[in-house]
């Protein structure tokens, strides 16, 4: 569905001489010199142009209307384009603080908005948590203040979350705040009383809610000093008007306070729940999140030996929750839903550190009573920051917290498993959490002074239970310790340290799997090593004994294997898998769907398009192609190699 306004211009009376010069269409300007993209999607382009002598730096975008409804509006002449085309005129004219608008261009296929590009700004969140103290507060209430302007000057923006609120300035008092993105705003109108209580609790939502109650009390300040002055509303605040650094504020109504902190808790919670349930929709059983997989990692497996059900998909779904929540990078590779044959399975670095239960169980650390106290504070300072967060830490003992030492002391993780976003929890989940912690505790410490102890920290000692159930279930938490077992290993693949030393021990692993391998010689094998793009490993009992073994080229490698060069005529951007060698006392314990797990996930971070390898078919290695069929691998031909016909096999990453 086109416009009927095929080709259309307007420009700012003041500002035409700007784009003097400057391209009009999509493909030219991508094409202008000194041109920067700084945003690219389906829908929209973000594009920077360098200044002239005879205009400053702008920002270009191009808004491209995919779905229905944006192309019906479109079609009617209000697409996304002239949209925040509009509102940037209506809220400079309205004197609302916004990118200065330059033109607009409208094409058959899509529009383009110019307008001012602030330097020297970055986004508020990362501007503010440069602060704290005085400053910090300081901070806020001008984000107060300036939120009742933006309502003074009849925009009502229904996407203010302070993403989209740019700040230039070292300090509260120079500190000047723009508003950008306003395709979805209603700017001319006034701004009717719900929808200033929106805007309000989308900032407050924004800063974190009732988990920052203090940021979002500073900003209710700042905006109910800001909303009587301006005469917006004079409903927020109460007693009269004060000023700090030259910041205006005023105490806000109890009542306004609670609900607005009540209704964006909702909100937040909601907004997380959404973006964590996405971790695992659509997509064909295979998630890929972009993670080096260089160093050591580690796989876990669905198993049915009495490993806990459902650890690998719990272990994806902790990471998206420090993601959401923490704003953490991720740390989980791959993965991999399972079924027809194939385990559930996740890649993810190995946790660093030692495992507390580890710690305490050492002979060596009995004696550093205080350095172990130390680390129990640690462990106890970080859950009840999860738990202010609403995460719980589902059978969070002992075995699943690590702690590592850095320059800034102990810091404490648990597993990744073990992380559940509940949103908000209650005593009785509180609880249990600390009592699972409570298995560190040996028999030499009485059920009561373990509790003591355990609920010593501020965030705990509200925590009231009836006494006796709480002795009852204390009773039982030095036994626990005692006779718990460390949960099952999941697989460690690394690559090879020192290849001078270890090739001795590869190769004998190698040599044990001719004839279903090619036999080489030592020098020749140690060749293929250093020419391999990646060689993978899984460690045996001893540093003599590997139980794994894989090794995988790329289509640039130096390899002159006929079935690699069969390959290599017939697809680009590959993985090959020359060979993997299994030791013998290593079979049925998933290693090899291990080692493919994390060759997935190294080939994916590598924008690679399949797998592929070959099979035997004299002798016929059934069980081999059973297995990578499991694995999704499927026949594309077959071929003569050194004399024995083999089954050519592909797994597609990207189609």
């Amino acid at each position: 569905m086109d416009s009927p306004f095929r080709k259309s211009a307007e420009s700012h009376p003041r500002r035409i001489g700007w784009l003097d010069g400057v391209p009009r269409d999509q493909q030219a300007l991508l094409e202008f010199p000194g041109i920067e993209i700084l945003q690219r999607d389906a829908q929209r382009t973000v594009l920077r142009i360098p200044p002239s002598p005879a205009r400053p730096t702008l920002i270009a975008k191009i808004h491209r209307e995919r779905d229905l409804a944006a192309r019906c509006r479109r079609f009617f002449g209000w697409g996304r384009a002239r949209l925040e085309w509009h509102n940037l005129m209506q809220a400079e004219a309205g004197g609302a603080s916004v990118p200065r608008p330059v033109a607009l261009e409208c094409h058959r296929d899509h529009d383009i908005v110019f307008s001012d590009y602030l330097l020297d700004t970055e986004h508020y969140p990362q501007f503010l948590e440069r602060f704290d103290g005085v400053q910090r507060v300081a901070l806020l209430r001008v984000l107060g203040n300036w939120v009742a302007g933006i309502v003074r000057a009849g925009v009502d923006a229904h996407d203010i979350h302070t993403g989209n609120i740019l700040v230039r300035g070292h300090d509260a008092e120079s500190a000047s705040l723009w508003l950008i993105d306003l395709h979805d705003a209603r700017v001319g109108f006034g701004v009717a009383p719900h929808r200033r209580v929106a805007m309000v609790r989308q900032v407050a939502r924004a800063l974190g809610a009732a988990r920052a109650g203090d940021d979002v009390l500073h900003f209710l300040q700042g905006w109910a000093h800001g909303a009587r002055t301006l005469g917006v509303d004079a409903s927020w605040a109460v007693g009269p008007d004060r000023e700090d650094f030259g910041i205006g504020w005023a105490d806000v109504v109890q009542q306004r306070h609670d609900e607005t902190l009540h209704a964006a808790e909702r909100a937040e919670i909601r907004r997380r729940r959404r973006h964590i349930s996405r971790a695992l929709r659509g997509g064909n059983g295979i998630h890929h999140q972009p993670v080096k997989v260089e160093g050591v990692v580690q796989v876990r497996r669905q198993a049915s030996d009495g490993h806990p059900p459902g650890e690998p998909r719990a272990a994806w779904f902790g990471d998206r929750v420090l993601q959401t929540v923490w704003h953490q990078k991720p740390r989980s590779a791959l993965f991999i839903e399972g079924g027809s044959g194939v385990p559930e399975q996740v890649v993810e670095p190995v946790a660093a550190g030692s495992s507390l239960a580890s710690l305490l169980r050492d002979p060596a650390n009995a004696a550093k009573r205080i350095e172990m106290a130390t680390i129990i504070d640690t462990v106890i300072e970080t859950m009840a920051r999860y738990h202010h967060e609403g995460i719980q830490l589902e059978g969070a003992t002992p075995e699943q917290w690590f702690i590592e030492k850095g320059r800034r002391g102990y810091q404490a993780l648990p597993d990744l498993a073990c992380i559940r976003y509940r949103g908000t929890l209650t005593a009785g989940t509180r609880l249990a959490d600390l009592l699972q912690l409570g298995a560190i505790f040996d028999g030499s410490v009485t059920p009561s002074d373990r509790l003591r102890v355990l609920r010593s920290h501020p965030e705990f000692a509200s925590l009231s239970h009836h006494r006796s159930a709480l002795r009852s279930l204390a009773a039982h938490l030095g036994d626990l310790f005692a006779t718990s077992t460390t949960p099952r290993s999941p697989i460690r693949v690394e690559p090879v340290r020192d290849l001078e030393e270890q090739c001795a021990s590869l190769h004998r692993l190698n040599q044990d799997h001719v004839p279903e391998l090619g036999g080489l010689e030592e020098e020749s094998f140690q060749s293929l090593l250093r020419n391999a793009s990646m060689v993978r490993l899984v460690a045996g009992e001893s540093a003599e004994s590997p139980a794994a073994l894989m090794v995988v080229m790329l289509p640039d490698d130096d390899y002159d294997s006929p079935n690699f060069e069969w390959f290599r005529r017939s697809f680009d951007h590959f993985a090959y898998v020359d060979r993997i060698a299994t030791a013998a006392s290593a079979r049925r314990r998933g290693i090899g769907s291990a080692l493919y797990a994390v060759l997935e996930a190294w080939a994916r971070n590598r924008d690679l398009t399949s797998i592929v390898c070959e099979i035997n078919l004299q002798p016929r290695n059934q069980d081999s192609i059973d297995f990578h069929h499991a694995c999704g691998f499927r026949e594309v031909g077959q071929s003569i190699g050194r004399g024995k016909p083999v089954m050519m096999m592909r797994k597609k990453l990207q189609d």
